[in-house]
């Protein structure tokens, strides 16, 4: 499946006739001291996040295909590799994810699943902030029932990202929920807020031309009333083609 997903995204990115100046090619790097996923810690330990991006953008229309990979530094555990390809047309984004997670991913043993997510952008110039909904609709994502039989989940999650930016500071706020049953979400049923984010960043400078930015973020999920705050940096380097 994952070199199914790969061939069509390549093929569908190089299908855009368009000028060199509008591609470009991003390698990067992030590390945390724990892994946090939708107010889940997936890892409470130091985890590096490397991310390879193939990007096209003009006015109006963006397109990336990318791959990132997740491990857990002190025990050298591999937790999650994925694939996606994002469209963006005037502030409207669809992506399809293909996520394969490790064996202890530590909600419910899930593995290989393949989400699709819709995001817009709000029309906000002094406050921009974008609402996604995302669900799983193929993969190992089921919710248990009764009679031992087993019905497909599709796990959803919505969020709401408010972003802040000033000289070399930027805050960001996340507010994301489940909105039905999910054995994924340890949801039982009904909407429930699982992830409440504060993170506040920095651009630290390192000499005259480099800049690396550093945050921390606070998290609460109000389903499993978890509390959690992770610090991390990012590394980045674009190279336009």
């Amino acid at each position: 499946m994952k070199k199914l997903f790969v061939c069509a995204a390549v093929l569908f990115a190089c299908a855009f006739g368009a000028a060199a100046q509008d591609w470009s090619v991003s390698a990067g790097s992030e590390l945390t001291t724990q892994y946090l996923w939708r107010g889940f810690a997936i890892a409470e330990s130091p985890t590096i996040v490397p991310t390879f991006t193939l990007n096209y953008e003009n006015e109006d229309f963006g397109f990336e295909v990318g791959y990132c990979s997740i491990t857990e530094l002190q025990r050298s555990h591999y937790l999650e590799m994925d694939f996606w390809a994002a469209a963006t047309f005037k502030g409207i984004t669809f992506m399809a994810l293909e996520q394969g997670c490790g064996n202890n991913l530590g909600l419910g043993g899930y593995d290989d699943n393949f989400e699709l997510t819709l995001s817009y952008e709000l029309p906000f110039e002094i406050l921009p902030a974008t609402i996604s909904w995302n669900t799983f609709v193929a993969g190992d994502d089921y919710n248990l029932l009764a009679d031992l039989s087993t019905k497909r989940a599709f796990s959803s999650y919505v969020e709401l990202d408010v972003p802040f930016e000033y000289n070399n500071f930027s805050l960001d706020a996340t507010v994301g929920a489940t909105p039905f049953r999910s054995d994924l979400y340890d949801n039982e049923g009904g909407f429930k807020f699982l992830n409440l984010s504060l993170k506040a960043g920095y651009n630290l400078p390192v000499g005259d031309s480099f800049e690396l930015p550093v945050y921390a973020q606070y998290t609460y999920n109000p389903l499993l009333k978890a509390n959690y705050f992770m610090l991390g940096c990012k590394l980045n380097y674009t190279i336009a083609l």
